[in-house]
C-alpha cells in the first residue's frame, strides 16, 4: 500500500511544474470557502491560497448545461473573465506561463473545465500553461498515466441500439454467463448525445479510428452493430487492453430524477428483491452508465422480454467497478455527461470514479451533451495528434481541442470534454 505524503509529492515535481489540490470548506450556514495548496520542488510546505465562497461564483456558472450559459462560462467577453479570476487569479501570480500545472479538483471544480477558461482575449488556460487534471496529487508520485507502451486496443461505434431479442441471444452467446450481471431497465428522457437513436459519427470515427491504430502497429478490436453489446464490454475485464474506446449514448442523473423513475424498482424485483428501492439516496454510481447494443428494449420499459442472462445494453457505473480493467492506460468516453455525477467531498461519483476504480489509468470524458459531428472531429484529430504524430496525450488532446475550436468557435462543441489522469 503506497503512504504517500505532500513530501513525497514534492520530491517527483521538476522546477518547472506546480501541484495545486484545491479543496472547499463551509464557513457558514450559507457558504463555502475554496482554497487551494500549491506545492513546488523547493517547497518547505504546501502554500494555503484562499480563492472564493462559492455564493459569490454561483451566479455565473447557474444552469451551465445549457447551451448560452454554457457559452458564456468560456468566453472571456461574457462571464469567462470573471470566473476565470476567481479561481485562477490568486494562483497564476506565483507562475510562469509555459510551466506545468498538476491539479486536482474540488466540489464544483468537477463540473467546470477550469483549463478551458479563457486567460485572455484570444488564449484559453490551457494554451498558456501545461494542465493536467488529475483524480488526486498522489498521481504524480504513482505516474501510473504516463505509459507510451501500447500495443492493443477496443472500440465501439455505431451501436444498433434497436437489436431484438433474438439477435441479443445469439450475441450474448458468444460469452461467459458466469460474471455478467445483468441489471434492467431505464428511460430514455435524459440518455443524449442527441436522442437514444441510432449514431452514424460514431461509426464513422470508430473505424477511422481503427485504422489509425492498426496502421501503427496496435492491435484493434472494432465493436459495431449487434457486436456491440454489453457482454463483450464486461468481457474485456482482467484482459490486456491498453486503448478502451466507447462512442455511444451517455447518462447522468441526480437523486431526484432517479426517484422519479421505474428503473430501481424494476432492478431490484429483476435480480429477486421483493420491495421497491426506499433508501434516503440512491447509489449514485447506479445513476450514470452508457448504452449498448439492445439498449432501446430496455428504454422502451419491455425488459422483461429478454432472455434470461441477457444483459440490457444498460451498463452502469457500479457494474464497471467491478471490473478489472488495471491494464488500460487510457478509456475514451465519447458520450454525453460522462463527467458527471455525484459531487462529494470525496469526489465524484460517477464513470470516472467507477474507472479508476477498475484500474483505468487516463480518461477523456464530457462533461455536458456534446454535438456528434463536432465530437467525431475531435475524436479523430486526438488520435491523430496523440498515435500518429507521437504527441504525448496531453498534448495531442489540447490541440485536438484547438482544431474544433477553429471550426465550431462556441464553446458548447469543444470545451466539454476534459482529461483526466
Amino acid at each position: 500500500m503506497w503512504k504517500i505524503t505532500w513530501d513525497s509529492v514534492k520530491n517527483h515535481l521538476s522546477s518547472n511544474e506546480v501541484a495545486i489540490e484545491f479543496f472547499s470548506a463551509p464557513i457558514n450556514k450559507d457558504s463555502t470557502l475554496y482554497c487551494a495548496l500549491l506545492l513546488r520542488n523547493n517547497s518547505q510546505y504546501p502554500e494555503m491560497i484562499t480563492l472564493f465562497e462559492e455564493k459569490d461564483i454561483l451566479p455565473y456558472i447557474s444552469s451551465k448545461t445549457e447551451a448560452n450559459t454554457t457559452n458564456k462560462i468560456y468566453d472571456f467577453y461574457a462571464n469567462g473573465e470573471v470566473i476565470k479570476n476567481k479561481i485562477w487569479g490568486n494562483i497564476l501570480p506565483k507562475i510562469k506561463e509555459g510551466e506545468t500545472i498538476y491539479f486536482s479538483p474540488s466540489g464544483l471544480f468537477h463540473q467546470l473545465a477550469i483549463e478551458s477558461l479563457p486567460y485572455d482575449e484570444n488564449r484559453k488556460m490551457s494554451d498558456v500553461y501545461n494542465l493536467v487534471r488529475l483524480s488526486s496529487t498522489r498521481e504524480i508520485v504513482l505516474n501510473r498515466g504516463n505509459s507510451n507502451q501500447y500495443s492493443t486496443a477496443t472500440l465501439y461505434g455505431g451501436i444498433h441500439y434497436d437489436t431484438s431479442s433474438k439477435d441479443l441471444l445469439a450475441e450474448s452467446n458468444n460469452y461467459s454467463q458466469e460474471t455478467l450481471l445483468a441489471s434492467r431497465g431505464v428511460e430514455n428522457d435524459t440518455l443524449d448525445r442527441g436522442s437514444v437513436n441510432y449514431l452514424p459519427g460514431t461509426k464513422q470515427e470508430a473505424e477511422k479510428i481503427n485504422k489509425m491504430l492498426v496502421d501503427n502497429n496496435i492491435t484493434a478490436q472494432l465493436y459495431t452493430k449487434n457486436q456491440a453489446n454489453e457482454e463483450s464490454f464486461k468481457n474485456l475485464s482482467n484482459k490486456h487492453q491498453n486503448i478502451i474506446h466507447i462512442g455511444t449514448h451517455g447518462f447522468a442523473w441526480t437523486d431526484s430524477v432517479a426517484k422519479k423513475k421505474d428503473y430501481f424498482a424494476e432492478r431490484m424485483q429483476m435480480i429477486g428483491e421483493d420491495q421497491q428501492y426506499r433508501g434516503p439516496i440512491i447509489d449514485p454510481l447506479n445513476r450514470c452508465g452508457l448504452l449498448f447494443a439492445g439498449a432501446n428494449i430496455a428504454l422502451s420499459g419491455k425488459s422483461r422480454e429478454l432472455p434470461e442472462g441477457v444483459q440490457d445494453g444498460i451498463l452502469t457505473a457500479k457494474e464497471i467497478s467491478l471490473l478489472d480493467l488495471t491494464h488500460t492506460q487510457i478509456a475514451v468516453l465519447s458520450a454525453c455527461e460522462t463527467g458527471r455525477g455525484e459531487v462529494t467531498a470525496e469526489g465524484v461519483f460517477g464513470l470516472q470514479r467507477a474507472l479508476k476504480q477498475a484500474g483505468v489509468n487516463t480518461i477523456i470524458m464530457s462533461l455536458w451533451p456534446v454535438d456528434d459531428a463536432a465530437t467525431q472531429l475531435l475524436m479523430q484529430e486526438f488520435y491523430q495528434q496523440w498515435i500518429t504524430t507521437n504527441k504525448n496525450k496531453h498534448q495531442a488532446f489540447t490541440k485536438a481541442q484547438k482544431t474544433v475550436k477553429a471550426k465550431y468557435p462556441s464553446p458548447e462543441y469543444w470545451a466539454g470534454f476534459i482529461l483526466l489522469d
